[in-house]
């Protein structure tokens, strides 16, 4: 997985303005320091589409966590969209990214040509991954530096559903939900196997060499039940040296006690990725799948586990969850100019959470209420060795060292102020210290130090006007502390040497409204909201270090729709609107007031369909369309073009008989050339970009186990 955003290669970028390093680390923060005229920078924000099929809007009988703590999804916050197992498996979509961006507000955006896409959530672009928070089953994924988070070590087979609250999060779960929140929720043991006991396997095979083997097991029992998922991936893909190899193992063991029960849930993952750099603008002409990078790479090990339990005590129920979550990483970058700036690097990083949390209903004034009380505790730990190669890795260039302890206290409390009106009300108070240095620089400025108290509030109030129609109304506040990768900087300071830069929060005031209409066969949504940004963190070129950015917005509209005309037909469609500009003030020597932020497309739309149109048969399919976006690093916007809009159609065609499944799905089928993410050189003349893969299939077979 990309994961490096600094190093040696930055004396490289600038002798070379149109190289594009490939990891998203350095795309994101190098490629900027090549590609940007002097005194331009950029943040960036899209907005997505809607509805992947069949339908994207929460089931009244589903259980959900938004509150962390389980209800129906009726209860659950204004907005909630849900995605449950049976439309992740009827879906065409090959990732979880790919699947998440068919939702409201979501852009998937590819610049290493990795699973592991970049995903924006209302409209935060290049620095999306940072504002949207992703959580597994309450536990954050989130990392302390500019990675993207690890999709592709979350077997598709092991979700139960997928929960997106759009712009909220941060009094729950703290910084980094500006966009909002995804919350992966992995099946139990007893929804794995309902009658008891459950087994299968399955294997697939497709188009660029692409395989995949993967089986899942479970027992329910009164007592103790267990559940197992675990596949096998490999595939060259669409371009030269981008072959990815990736294994993953998660479970889950469950123990029912007198007051509630317990839980262990685990996985691992290891991942082999080469990476194949960007295509100019000629080359996306003559040689889209080629690369100018034969030797580049990425590697991954990671795992994670969570030990657990729920109490009822009567007055109320007591949650408490303990986890861990570790990673190696390691990649090279090579110089292919003058071989005298390769970087390898090799990063460790390890993390505790403390999460213990309390429900407790209870009426006052004559109102039922429900409030959640609790405290995150968080502790994470970053080491970094950067150096020519692995050989040379025992004396390295530089090696940063970094921690993040975060101890938060919050509340929300749900207020019905009769059968048809829900008010909420929340708070969250943080302490956040943070020390970085780069243990090879003796000079002060090599290290440093700081604590913050950020702070989160929300007010939200949802209104049944009719039985099928509802209102809802929210405000509230969010905060994004850096990470270490945008506090350090390898050849930012006075002499061309290492240098700790410690930044504001980022803070957020957003207001958002909204009606919804639930009526039997038809559903639907619309929103508008805006978001005011203060100190925005993004990368400054000329200084080789990021900076809070002068005053931004992001506002827009979301329409989402589904509809069963037909038993056994399901049709979605979803459209939003989005402006994304600088309200005031320069960055550099450049006003960049009312400029339209970089990467933000004004329209993106979606169509998705499913149809059980025999036994056993279900057709599915899905269009999507994200529309013309200035290119990165155009915040000037005087480029003489724009990225230019594109569509993709998906389908998928499955059947299932007794235990026998099997499926054809079809991606990009009209086998569009196209990219989602691309950046102007410095001098403004062309730009680079990462093309995604033209059409593919993939055939699937799964045998449920007697």
């Amino acid at each position: 997985m990309p994961h490096l955003r600094k190093g040696a290669h930055r004396a490289a970028a600038a002798a070379f303005p149109l190289r594009v390093f490939p990891l998203r680390a350095f795309s994101l923060r190098a490629s900027r320091l090549r590609a940007l005229p002097v005194g331009v920078f950029s943040v960036a924000a899209c907005v997505g589409a809607v509805c992947a099929p069949p339908a994207a809007a929460a089931d009244p009988d589903v259980v959900v966590t938004a509150t962390r703590f389980p209800e129906k999804a009726l209860d659950a916050p204004a907005g909630l969209t849900v995605i449950t197992a049976e439309q992740i498996a009827r879906s065409p979509a090959a990732t979880l990214p790919d699947l998440l961006a068919t939702q409201a507000g979501i852009v998937a955006r590819d610049n290493t040509g990795t699973p592991d896409k970049a995903i924006d959530l209302r409209g935060m672009g290049i620095t999306g991954d940072q504002n949207t928070l992703v959580l597994l089953n309450g536990q954050r994924l989130n990392e302390i530096e500019l990675v993207t988070i690890r999709w592709s070590a979350i077997p598709l087979d092991s979700i139960e559903r997928i929960e997106i609250m759009r712009g909220s999060g941060s009094v729950l779960y703290g910084g980094g939900a500006t966009g909002g929140t995804i919350n992966i929720v992995t099946k139990t043991p007893a929804g794995v196997a309902a009658s008891g006991y459950h087994a299968d396997a399955g294997t697939s095979f497709g188009t660029f060499n692409t395989r995949e083997t993967r089986v899942n097991g479970a027992r329910s029992g009164d007592i103790v039940s267990f559940s197992l998922h675990a596949n096998n991936y490999s595939s060259d893909n669409y371009r030269d040296n981008n072959r990815l190899e990736q294994q993953n193992a998660a479970g889950e063991v469950r123990l029912r006690h007198g007051l509630g029960e317990a839980w262990f849930n685990f996985g691992m993952d290891n991942q082999s990725l080469r990476l194949p750099g960007e295509r100019t603008a000629a080359q996306l002409q003559t040689d889209p799948r080629g690369t100018s990078r034969p030797g580049d790479y990425s590697a991954r090990d990671g795992g994670h586990a969570a030990l657990g339990s729920s109490f009822n005590l009567g007055f109320g129920e007591l949650v408490v969850d303990l986890s861990y979550r570790d990673s190696v990483r390691t990649a090279l970058l090579k110089d292919y100019a003058f071989g005298i700036f390769n970087t390898y690097t090799d990063t460790r990083v390890h993390t505790w959470s403390l999460t213990p949390r309390m429900k407790v209903p209870f009426r006052a004034l004559g109102f039922q209420n429900s409030l959640v009380l609790g405290i995150d505790a968080d502790d994470w730990s970053y080491d970094q060795r950067r150096a020519a190669s692995f050989e040379t890795l025992g004396a390295p260039v530089a090696n940063v060292v970094a921690t993040q302890r975060n101890q938060a206290f919050y509340f929300q409390d749900n207020v019905a102020l009769n059968d048809a009106t829900k008010l909420t009300v929340g708070g969250r108070l943080q302490h956040v210290t943070m020390r970085a240095q780069d243990l090879l620089n003796p000079a002060a400025y090599a290290a440093g130090e700081k604590s913050s108290t950020p702070r989160a509030w929300e007010v939200a109030l949802r209104r049944d006007l009719t039985k099928a129609w509802s209102a809802y109304g929210r405000a509230g506040t969010s905060f994004r502390i850096s990470t270490v990768d945008e506090v350090y900087s390898q050849f930012g300071g006075p002499f061309f040497d290492a240098m700790v830069t410690l930044l504001e929060p980022q803070t957020s005031h957003d207001l958002e409204g909204g009606v919804t209409y639930r009526s039997g066969t038809l559903h639907a949504r619309a929103s508008v909201y805006r978001m005011k940004l203060n100190n925005e963190i993004q990368f400054f070129a000329p200084t080789f270090s990021n900076i809070n950015l002068p005053p931004t917005e992001r506002k827009g509209v979301e329409l989402e729709a589904g509809l069963q005309p037909l038993a056994g037909l399901t049709v979605t469609g979803g459209l939003s609107f989005t402006q994304a500009r600088y309200r005031s003030g320069q960055i550099g020597a450049v006003d960049v007031t009312g400029n339209t932020i970089p990467l933000v497309p004004r329209d993106v739309a979606n169509l998705g369909a499913a149809w059980n149109f025999m036994e056993g048969f279900t057709l599915s399919g899905s269009w999507h369309r994200v529309g013309r976006q200035y290119y990165d690093n155009d915040q000037a916007n005087t480029f003489p073009s724009q990225m230019p809009a594109y569509s993709t159609t998906d389908v998928r065609l499955a059947y299932k008989r007794g235990r026998v499944g099997a499926s054809l799905a079809v991606t990009n089928l009209f086998d569009k050339l196209y990219y989602s993410y691309a950046i102007r050189n410095g001098a403004g003349t062309s730009f680079n970009a990462y093309p995604e893969h033209t059409r593919a299939m993939l055939a699937s077979l799964s045998y449920e186990l007697p």
